[in-house]
C-alpha cells in the first residue's frame, strides 16, 4: 500500500491516525495476467486503486471485443457506469500483468469520507483528473489524426513499452495493420 499512501499524502494533508484509517478500510487483491477484475454482465460496487501492474478495460458489444483504456500504477478508478446505474457492466477489467489491487465497496467509501472528511478532497481532485485525462483523449479522438493520437500516446513510455500493438491500436481507434503503418512512418 505504499504507492497508495505516498499518493494520498502528496495530495492532501492527513494525520497518520487518519491515514491508517483510510489504509484499513481497504481490501488488497492480487490479480493474475489475464484474469478479470470485472467481469462482463455484473454490477460494479466496487472503487480501485492500482497498487502494482496493468490492467484494461475491455468493452463488449455485440460479438467484439475493444480495448478502451488501461489503468496504469498509481491510478483510482472504477466502472462508473456500472456503480452508479447498478445495473450489469458491458466492459470486463482485465490484468495485462501481475497485478495488486486495493478496493473499497461503495458503501465502505460513503462510510471512510464520513470518518475522514479530508479523503473526501482526495477523492474530488482525483476524480477531477481522471475527467480531465478522459476528456483529454476524448478530443483527440475528434479533433486529430491517428497519427497525431499515436505520437501524443506514445510520449509516455508506458504504452509503447508495456501494452500489446492490437490493445495500444484499439486505444487508438485504427486497425493493427494502420498501427503498423504508423509506426514505420515514425522509423
Amino acid at each position: 500500500m505504499d504507492l497508495f499512501k505516498q499518493k494520498i499524502s502528496s495530495t492532501i494533508s492527513v494525520s497518520n491516525a487518519e491515514m491508517q484509517q483510510i489504509l484499513s478500510t481497504f481490501k488488497c487483491t492480487v490479480v493474475k495476467r489475464g484474469e478479470k477484475l470485472i467481469k462482463e454482465n455484473t454490477i460494479c460496487n466496487q472503487y480501485y486503486f492500482l497498487e502494482e501492474g496493468l490492467l484494461r478495460f475491455v468493452y463488449h458489444t455485440k460479438d467484439i471485443e475493444e480495448t478502451s483504456w488501461v489503468i496504469f500504477e498509481g491510478n483510482f478508478f472504477t466502472e462508473m457506469v456500472s456503480l452508479k446505474s447498478k445495473k450489469p457492466t458491458i466492459m470486463s477489467l482485465e490484468a495485462l500483468e501481475p497485478s495488486v489491487v486495493l478496493s473499497i465497496s461503495e458503501a465502505n467509501m460513503e462510510a471512510l469520507c464520513e470518518k475522514v472528511k479530508s479523503f473526501e478532497k482526495y477523492l474530488r481532485l482525483t476524480w477531477e483528473e481522471n475527467l480531465y485525462q478522459l476528456l483529454q483523449m476524448k478530443l483527440l479522438q475528434q479533433f486529430t489524426s491517428a497519427k497525431e493520437r499515436y505520437e501524443m500516446l506514445i510520449k509516455d513510455k508506458r504504452f509503447s513499452q508495456r501494452i500489446p500493438q492490437k490493445y495500444l491500436a484499439s486505444i487508438l481507434g485504427i486497425t493493427p495493420y494502420s498501427l503498423s503503418r504508423l509506426r514505420n512512418q515514425k522509423n
